[in-house]
């Protein structure tokens, strides 16, 4: 019994001592040390200018020829209101009342908005309360009885609504 561990005790020795230290032979330059010490990340990064790209814009045109150009980058936003039309927790639902509420109101913008459970819907870039009370009233006339008003940040200068909120690339 002796000599088996013995044996396998000479073995796991022997064995252990044919590996070669990471870095040593295998055709790197160095140990792993020195190249942590020497490694930079912002060697790596993106320039700022591939996320930041000019300000520019998108010219399209319709199918009587008039063309319609759309801005490609977000627009400024500034403290305003919206007004909430409903809020489920399907978004099914969601879309299909957002598309019922742009048909009617062909003019205005409306936002889905996630707030984890709930779906928002939510209408205009109003930046005086007053107006944003004047189209709550006016939702509520038309059957959406639980419009209400609601801070939120705004675009500064929407464009006239064609067929994407603002801000958005296509």
């Amino acid at each position: 019994m002796q000599r088996i561990v013995l044996i396998l005790g000479t073995a796991a020795l022997v064995g252990c001592g044919t590996f070669k230290e990471a870095g040593e032979g295998s055709g790197t330059n160095g140990t792993l040390e020195e190249y942590e010490a020497s490694f930079r990340p912002s060697d790596h990064d993106q320039p700022l200018r591939d996320f930041f790209p000019e300000a520019s814009t998108t010219e399209q045109k319709d199918s009587a020829g008039i063309s319609n150009v759309t801005p490609t980058q977000p627009q400024e936003l500034t403290q305003g209101y919206r007004v909430q039309v409903f809020a489920t927790s399907s978004y099914d639902d969601a879309m299909s009342r957002k598309a019922t509420v742009e048909d009617q109101f062909a003019d205005e913008w409306f936002y889905l908005v996630y707030d984890a459970p709930t779906y928002k819907l939510r209408a205009g870039n109003f930046h005086e309360r007053y107006e944003a009370d004047r189209f709550a009233k006016l939702l509520s006339e038309k059957g959406y009885r639980d419009a209400w008003v609601v801070p939120e940040r705004v675009h500064k200068d929407p464009i006239p609504r064609t067929t994407q909120p603002p801000g958005l690339k296509k």
